[in-house]
């Protein structure tokens, strides 16, 4: 090759290096804030990841995704929601209405954010309405809160002598089913005791108040925290022959007597099409935020048997599932 077309050669491939690095940086940024960690994602946002490959939104390929975790750890979701936001992505994303709230602020209403909530979005918030959120956040609302009542009467009717309930439960997390639950004990003629845990090392003092306050039943409620200590729950439940429930199936799944709820793997595939249509230009403000198509009554009949409980056979008659 002479001189002459040896320059030529290498002038056009350093003409279209910018170019390769100009199409990579053209592709759709998604900041994903996940509340565990990055050795593997939980269930729910594995579903909505395989959700996305589906419709072809694969990372690295038709869109880039940056990752921020925050190892179980509510106290660094803020800074992990700001360190998103400096990365200017197109879209927010993450399950998880303890996980959204600081997506929500760190952002200051200037990028969608995509998300499924337990709580009402609206109580929160981070929406004027359900029909036209109004804000920079859509998505699904699991609405776990306003069936904290009928998660009470279940728990009732698989274990009737109940009369104390200790109820776990992550302050941070920003639902409102303590209060949801609270009137349905009263309606029952129950008792109600309330033990928060903001992090992990929490968990054993929160179970020494369940102890001392007689509670012959427990009641978690869902969050991404309670969701990492579930087994140990249960496990402690078990122990000491008190029914555990709660509204993700991942504590029957733990150990826990029973779950119901929307099922989460389900409704988080649907957050799919929402970043799709944010991708494609459409404002979440004006996007209607979707309440759960599919709820599932869990039933661990293993535990109900350490428990010493039988399962009355038309509770067992409307189960989803009952695990043996």
């Amino acid at each position: 090759m002479q001189r002459r077309e040896f320059i030529a050669v290498l002038g056009g491939m350093v003409a279209a290096w910018p170019l390769a690095v100009r199409a990579q940086k053209s592709l759709p940024r998604i900041g994903w804030l996940v509340f565990g960690d990055a050795k593997k994602l939980g269930p729910v946002d594995q579903s909505l990841k395989d959700a996305l490959a589906q419709a072809g939104l694969l990372d690295g390929r038709s869109i880039e995704i940056v990752f921020r975790y925050a190892n179980g750890m509510p106290d660094r979701l803020a800074e992990l929601a700001t360190e998103l936001v400096a990365q200017r992505p197109n879209l927010l994303l993450a399950v998880g209405g303890d996980v959204i709230k600081p997506l929500f602020e760190a952002s200051k209403g200037r990028i969608p954010i995509v998300g499924g909530v337990s709580d009402s979005p609206i109580r929160s918030g981070i929406a004027v309405s359900l029909a036209r959120p109004s804000k920079n956040f859509t998505g699904i609302t699991f609405l776990t809160d306003e069936m904290a009542a009928k998660r009470m009467e279940l728990l009732k009717e698989v274990a009737p002598n109940v009369r104390k309930v200790a109820v776990i439960f992550n302050p941070q997390h920003f639902d409102d089913e303590v209060t949801f639950a609270r009137r349905g004990a009263e309606s029952l003629g129950l008792e109600l005791t309330t033990h928060p845990i903001n992090k992990i090392a929490d968990l054993d003092v929160a179970l020494q108040g369940v102890g001392a306050s007689g509670a012959d039943g427990l009641l978690v409620i869902s969050s991404r925290l309670t969701g990492i200590v579930a087994a140990k729950i249960a496990q402690h439940g078990q122990e000491r022959r008190l029914p555990v429930i709660a509204s993700w199936r991942e504590f029957a799944d733990s150990g826990a007597l029973l779950s119901y709820g929307p099922s989460r793997i389900f409704e988080a595939k649907r957050l799919a099409g929402y970043v799709q249509k944010v991708l494609n230009g459409e404002k979440p403000a004006d996007l209607p935020i979707e309440q759960p198509v599919k709820f599932e009554l869990v039933i661990n009949l293993k535990t109900a048997k350490v428990l010493g409980l039988t399962v009355p056979p038309s509770l067992l008659g409307r189960a989803d599932e009952v695990i043996e």
